[in-house]
């Protein structure tokens, strides 16, 4: 008879520290918290939230919420990974976001909290909140509300606050982030006493839609931008929202994007994507969902209309000198990045090919013997091997506010110049110019370089390129006037 072996899982405390890092700055985490606030709403009423932000410590206290009580802190709030949420149209599914929130952002923290009709509030406390080398377990103190006995209320301070948080800069993302809420009046924002504002968004016509898409109704707008009131942080596409918190932009639901087809700059909207679940760190949709397949694919068929409309609003090619002037950039970029070795800033199809072979060899040799490793999607030619892994500089015609872009296409690196910028029109493309517009966008893809470091890179450039071209001239010079050669009779 077969002895019976019986395992189990087992989580190891120390895991939850690795949450605090789940996220990029400072505002992210700020932004789980206010979530957290959120989906404490109570239908049919207004969301206080009110933050202070100081050098040594960071205040975050929702009013009129659902509050918590004793129950609700050990269930809800202080289980990893159990959250009640989940299922319901809420922002927080996963039961770790807040939690994670305090940990990223200080060394210790106090909560206090009290449910509507309560009246008294519970507190406690984390002194080292960041040794992880155990579970915690809290007492709980009675308090005093801050708030009227009817209003529920949570209260969190996080002490030993090490992070850099700008407040005017957290104005405005906030305002950014929850714009729809803020317009509606379901949430009022204040930080250090400064009222929260949602950013306007100037168009020319609107057209609002509900359709039927993932098995619910989904709900928004779309126009045309007015030309002359786009600042500078304007982004054409759709704003796309959670529940009325902003996750992505720049969205063309499958359409030519700003960057193809520059009359799609112009396209401008915002819709609610409800039904559409979340990545952990909220930076994106589940894109390869069902939800969102069906949603792409209605709204692809909605916009459709307009996206044409667009694509006539096309320009005049650039002109032929300014195509050549390109290619000549992209030769003396590449050698310039060679010389400074740095040539692993602009990787083109070379690099596409030792990235695919990369791939082939850590799938192992057996899946390559039994031939069900799949050749990549597109190698380069013959004639594109000679690119040496750099990319590819041209000339198109964008929105006349974008000074270039880059993007990937068909496996290459990809910095776009905008013939209608107004900066190209005065130079007219000359080489000078589209050298340092290439080597600005090449080196703002780096990761870890600040503004400093940024600018040096960029004048190492064009300072090698003029010694470069000097050389070269001299060189010519040195040999003298081309000499026609002899006719044989």
């Amino acid at each position: 008879m077969a002895q019976r072996v019986t395992v189990r899982e087992r989580i190891d405390p120390a895991i939850t520290a690795s949450l605090f890092a789940n996220y990029r700055s400072a505002a992210d985490a700020v932004m789980e918290l206010v979530d957290n606030a959120i989906d404490s709403r109570i239908k049919g009423g207004q969301l206080d939230v009110l933050l202070q932000v100081h050098p040594s410590y960071f205040v975050i206290e929702t009013r009129g919420g659902e509050g918590m009580g004793p129950a609700e802190l050990e269930r809800n709030y202080l289980r990893w990974g159990g959250s009640p949420k989940r299922g319901r149209k809420l922002l927080g599914q996963y039961g770790q976001g807040g939690k994670a929130a305090i940990g990223h952002l200080g060394a210790s923290f106090t909560v206090e909290a009290s449910r509507p009709g309560d009246g008294n509030a519970w507190r406690f406390a984390d002194p080292d909140y960041r040794d992880r080398s155990r579970l915690k377990t809290y007492e709980l103190k009675v308090v005093t509300k801050r708030v009227p006995a009817d209003q529920g209320y949570v209260r969190i301070r996080i002490d030993g606050f090490d992070k850099r948080l700008e407040p005017r800069r957290l104005i405005a993302r906030l305002g950014d982030t929850y714009r729809p809420l803020i317009l509606r009046a379901e949430l009022k924002m204040t930080v250090n006493g400064a009222r929260v504002e949602p950013p306007s968004i100037n168009f020319q016509e609107e057209h609002r839609f509900a359709v039927h898409a993932a098995g619910t109704t989904v709900r928004g707008w779309y126009g045309l931008a007015e030309p002359e009131g786009r600042g500078v942080d304007y982004v054409p596409g759709l704003r796309c929202y959670k529940l009325g918190r902003l996750i992505t932009g720049g969205e063309f639901f499958g359409h030519p994007n700003a960057v193809q087809v520059s009359g799609m700059a112009r396209l401008v909207g915002e819709i609610d994507l409800a039904p559409v679940p979340l990545t952990m760190n909220k930076s994106d949709f589940a894109r390869d969902g069902p939800e969102w397949v069906a949603v792409e694919k209605r709204l692809h068929t909605l916009l459709t209309p307009i996206a044409k409309r667009l694509a006539e609003d096309e320009m005049a090619p650039p002109p032929a000198s300014a195509l050549k002037t390109a290619e000549q950039v992209r030769r003396l970029l590449s050698q310039v990045l060679k010389l400074s070795e740095r040539e692993e800033v602009f990787p083109g199809l070379a690099a596409a090919r030792s990235q695919a072979a990369e791939r082939i060899h850590a799938q192992g040799h057996d899946a390559m013997k039994s031939g069900t490793v799949k050749a990549p999607a597109r190698l380069p030619a013959e004639n594109e091997s000679r690119r040496r892994g750099f990319g590819q500089v041209i000339v198109r015609p964008l929105d006349p506010s974008i000074r270039s872009q880059t993007v990937i296409e068909n496996e290459v690196t990809t910095v776009v110049i905008n013939s209608r910028h107004p900066l190209f029109l005065k130079r007219g493309g000359d080489i000078w110019y589209q050298l340092e517009t290439a080597a600005r966008e090449v080196f703002k893809s780096v990761e870890g370089a600040n503004a400093i470091e940024y600018e040096r890179r960029v004048n190492e450039v064009i300072l090698l390129a003029f010694q470069l071209r000097a050389r070269r001239r001299e060189a010519r010079s040195r040999k003298g006037p081309a000499q026609l050669p002899l006719i044989s009779c």
